[in-house]
């Protein structure tokens, strides 16, 4: 009875996970809750969690190695500006805020004397000296390293500000998402952003869809400095692309249910994006993971599922790695499915990886014999950049494209034979 439950819930795994993205467990080797992520490529990153936990993966996540500091309190934000520099933040009691030279080999304390609160919710860095802290209401900017902070105030109108997450867009530019209230009762979802003239009150308010009373942002990412993205408590998705930097920002996509909540949101390039929620299914809570290749003007209708998986914080190095990690220690590590799909017109399936891809892909193809391929690769707008044609010697066939010379984009690589022709989408990173 044992073995045949542990097999159905094996089956369900691969069932649920086999959506956008294949999603597998890493080893922490703890079960402290962990409150965030960092990459710095798709390799070397860091988690930070509960009782000052930080763990560190050189290699994709295959192995987690606990790092010690002098943190004792929860660390709820992690930044690292390079594979040696990086900071981390926290407190509740007395306050957390560590740095490191080295990857994580030794963590320092910074002292941080003018910042009074105890509660610090993120940090962020332009360069190694640049950077900002934000508490519950306060915002500070070092431009030192972190070894001192300024405080900066906000324009006279703000009321009551919330601070929780932030995303630097230049030395001079950060946007900070939380909220502030609009009456005695009632509060609003809101990203503060930063003046850039050297004035008193430095921190205003950006415009808001008018939909977004009693709300909060939880998340926030900006693809450049115009491009950005926030999450709210309330299931919706906003994206600002106006120029000006308290420009409007318009629901890009709202969850059918206003009670599951935006945790974060991440991309990696304009193209790429992950956000994640969350639903309670026959009590238990189960992570949701929605995707877009197009810069959130579509979103993936059927989100990837975790089961028993909440409180969590995802970030992606790159369009093909998505790493997520939440309570109980657990770490995930989604992987982009191939964008090869099966053929119906040419009856034969066709394996198309990797997907993205730098310098060559490999063409995998069953057919029922053997059969002469035509190719070509073409761009979005028709162009023929590469053809030929490729003889198989069996019904299963593996060939490669080198597609070194080939620009950054989306393809079409299309197969034609006597009996007809599909197309199949590449990317070149």
């Amino acid at each position: 009875m044992r073995i045949l439950t542990i097999s159905i819930i094996l089956l369900f795994s691969s069932t649920i996970f086999a959506q956008n993205f294949n999603w597998t467990p890493q080893n922490s080797g703890v079960t402290t809750s962990l409150n965030d992520v960092f990459f710095v490529n798709n390799q070397t990153g860091w988690a930070v969690g509960n009782d000052g936990v930080i763990l560190n993966t050189v290699d994709g996540g295959q192995t987690w190695t606990l790092q010690t500091s002098d943190a004792t309190e929860i660390l709820r934000a992690v930044f690292f500006i390079n594979a040696n520099t990086g900071w981390a933040v926290g407190g509740s009691l007395k306050k957390a805020i560590i740095k490191t030279t080295d990857g994580g080999a030794t963590w320092q304390s910074l002292p941080a004397d003018n910042v009074p609160s105890a509660q610090m919710n993120d940090i962020a860095f332009y360069d190694e000296n640049t950077g900002w802290l934000v508490t519950r209401d306060s915002i500070y900017r070092t431009t030192d390293g972190g070894n001192t902070w300024v405080h900066e105030k906000y324009v006279t109108s703000v009321s009551a500000p919330n601070t929780k997450v932030i995303a630097v867009t230049s030395d001079t530019m950060a946007f900070i998402g939380g909220s502030s209230r609009s009456s005695a009762s009632t509060r609003e979802a809101n990203v503060f952003y930063r003046i850039p003239e050297n004035v008193l009150n430095l921190w205003n308010t950006s415009v808001f869809d008018v939909n977004v009373k009693n709300d909060e942002v939880n998340s926030i990412d900006f693809i450049s400095s115009d491009i950005g993205f926030t999450g709210t408590r309330n299931g919706k998705l906003f994206k600002k692309t106006d120029f000006h930097p308290g420009g409007v920002w318009e629901l890009n996509y709202q969850l059918a249910d206003e009670n599951q909540s935006i945790w974060s949101v991440t991309f990696p390039d304009e193209n790429n994006g992950t956000f994640n929620s969350s639903t309670e299914i026959s009590g238990v809570t189960n992570g949701l993971f929605y995707h877009t290749s197009d810069g959130g003007e579509t979103w993936s209708s059927t989100p990837d599922t975790i089961p028993d998986f909440l409180l969590v914080t995802v970030f992606a190095p790159d369009s093909a790695n998505v790493w997520a990690v939440g309570s109980g220690g657990k770490i995930y590590k989604g992987v982009r499915q191939p964008l090869g799909i099966r053929n119906t017109s040419l009856n034969v399936d066709v394996n198309i990886y990797p997907n993205p891809a730098t310098n060559r892909i490999n063409v995998e193809i069953n057919a029922e014999s053997n059969e002469t391929y035509n190719y070509s690769l073409s761009d979005l707008t028709g162009r023929i950049i590469k053809k030929g044609r490729w003889d198989s010697n069996s019904p299963s066939a593996r060939f490669t494209l080198n597609i070194s010379d080939v620009r950054q984009g989306m393809y079409f690589l299309t197969l034609s034979t006597t009996e007809g022709k599909s197309a199949f989408r590449v990317l070149k990173n």
